[in-house]
């Protein structure tokens, strides 16, 4: 792969290089002033000045998400002067520059070593306060002197714009104040009056809600590079694995909150969509046997489906309580707290995983492969296997109608997950096919809700098999799976109908302009 330099990436995604170049040298003052009080490794300093030049490398391509883009840019590039642990830091702290900082969500931060992580920590908080100071764009606050106190710092700053920024760099000191224990303060000189303040733009606006960008800023958007066709597909695939693994780690934090149901049902998912990145990237991993991340990511899709199959059948017992007789309260109420018990004990499985010391191994192993270019064949294109992939599983899905659908709940629960993998691999792509792939999504989607169906009743069978043995238990159960029997037998009805939706010609030639489009 050609390597680049930094002052490349500037040129190619059209950085704003005035402000870039104020924030490096504000982050590279801020780091002198502080390198002895906080005995930072003096090495990183230029680590810290790579990063902040390099901190809105992504604007120009998704404002709003800009510090992930930037990121997935920073990890796309082999640089001249960067080791892979140095660039995965530089990346990490492009993540880190804006937003609320949470380290364990990141796939580039995760794959270090504990020690590069703090010193990465370290750079990104002061270029968070640097990009604070130059909060609009203006290039005229000057950072005078930094004066030393008791648990604290005052930064004498200067410019017509002085307080406003000072005040941004302040409120980014968050994470100043949790790594080096102190807080920071400004004292400015002039300052102009408020009514003459440009607006700030949004690129640095630290709320929830991003401000809309104007039709100027819009015209400069550029075209996300892994959404073409042209692009490696193993480029791609890194990306959708950081994307995925971000998703499993945010919802592996609500699940250990355990306040809503869809935390568990977010984690499965999280699970089965990095499964089916896997599988696709098979035939451009250069690292070895990929399996070995298959299996590891199965064996979390396991752990959250022995919750989550108990949810689904609590909260439909819920719903059902009214039509099943009054007098099965008693023997229903005992049901529901046995099954939560089960559940409860399979959450608390599920914790001890997510804490053991092989799942945390696992985890930051899985980040190094993804952020590792040296593991990946960047030869073949979306657009070289992206259509065979498609088509293959297509064929797959269709290879269950042997003239009709079969009978065996067995062939339709497998059905059902080829049928989930093609819908993965096609949502793979959407970046690609944009808008036009929920003409072959919706109707998979419908299809597979329907034999969703089947399978959560396959599934509460054999969860409820012990319960209806037991005296106190059985007359629900019975009356339970009665109910759902009678379903069963409507979603069956309706099958046909809704695979014809997928197993048409119409369909057919849907799918087929989409492969066009690759």
């Amino acid at each position: 792969m050609k390597t680049v330099t930094t002052s490349t990436l500037l040129e190619q995604y059209n950085v704003d290089q005035a402000h870039a170049r104020h924030v490096a040298d504000l982050s590279l003052a801020l780091f002198d002033a502080v390198v002895e009080r906080y005995r930072l490794p003096i090495k990183q300093r230029r680590l810290l000045e790579i990063g902040a030049l390099l901190h809105n490398v992504g604007l120009t391509t998704d404002p709003p998400a800009h510090h992930i883009v930037g990121r997935d840019l920073v990890l796309r590039h082999q640089f001249d002067d960067l080791s892979p642990r140095e660039q995965q830091m530089v990346a990490s702290m492009v993540a880190f520059h804006r937003k609320r900082v949470r380290p364990n969500l990141e796939p580039a931060y995760l794959a270090l070593s504990e020690r590069a992580q703090h010193e990465t920590l370290q750079l990104a908080a002061i270029l968070r306060v640097a990009d604070g100071l130059d909060y609009h764009h203006s290039q005229a606050t000057n950072l005078v002197a930094v004066e030393p106190a008791s648990q604290a710092l005052t930064l004498i700053l200067r410019g017509p714009y002085a307080q406003a920024d000072g005040e941004r760099a302040v409120a980014k000191a968050d994470l100043w104040h949790k790594l080096f224990g102190e807080t920071l303060h400004v004292l400015c000189g002039r300052t102009a009056d408020a009514t003459s303040l440009p607006a700030p733009p949004s690129d640095q606006e630290e709320q929830e809600q991003e401000q809309p960008i104007g039709d100027e800023q819009a015209q400069a958007i550029l075209t996300p590079w892994y959404a073409e066709a042209t692009t490696p597909l193993a480029e791609l695939g890194r990306v959708l694995l950081r994307r995925h693994l971000r998703r499993l780690r945010m919802a592996e934090r609500d699940v250990r909150a355990d306040k809503e149901i869809e935390a568990i049902h977010a984690l499965r998912v999280a699970t089965r969509r990095l499964r089916s990145t896997l599988r696709l990237l098979a035939p451009v991993y250069a690292g070895g046997d990929l399996r070995r991340l298959t299996r590891g990511v199965g064996r979390i899709g396991r752990a959250a489906g022995a919750v989550r199959d108990r949810d689904v059948l609590l909260a439909d017992l819920e719903a059902r309580a009214h039509a099943l007789p009054t007098a099965l309260g008693e023997s229903l109420a005992t049901l529901r707290s046995r099954l939560m018990a089960e559940r409860q004990a399979a959450h608390g499985a599920l914790l001890v995983f997510l804490d053991s010391k092989a799942y945390a191994k696992f985890i930051r192993n899985f980040a190094k492969q993804m952020n590792n270019l040296a593991k990946w064949d960047n030869q073949p294109r979306v657009r070289d296997l992206g259509g065979s992939t498609i088509w293959q599983h297509y064929e797959a899905l269709r290879a269950y109608d042997r003239d009709g659908l079969p009978g065996e709940i067995e062939l339709l629960h497998m059905m059902r997950i080829e049928g989930k993998r093609m819908r993965y691999v096609l949502e793979l792509f959407t970046d690609v096919l944009a808008d036009h792939a929920s003409a072959a999504i919706d109707p998979l989607v419908q299809l597979q809700d329907q034999l969703g169906i089947l399978n959560d009743i396959a599934v509460a069978s054999e969860l409820l098999a012990p319960h209806a043995r037991a005296a106190s238990t059985g007359p629900a159960v019975a009356a339970y799976l009665a109910l759902r029997d009678e379903q069963s037998s409507q979603v069956l009805e309706a099958l046909p109908a809704c695979w014809d939706h997928v197993a048409d010609a119409h369909y057919r030639r849907a799918l087929a302009e989409l492969l066009v489009r690759l």
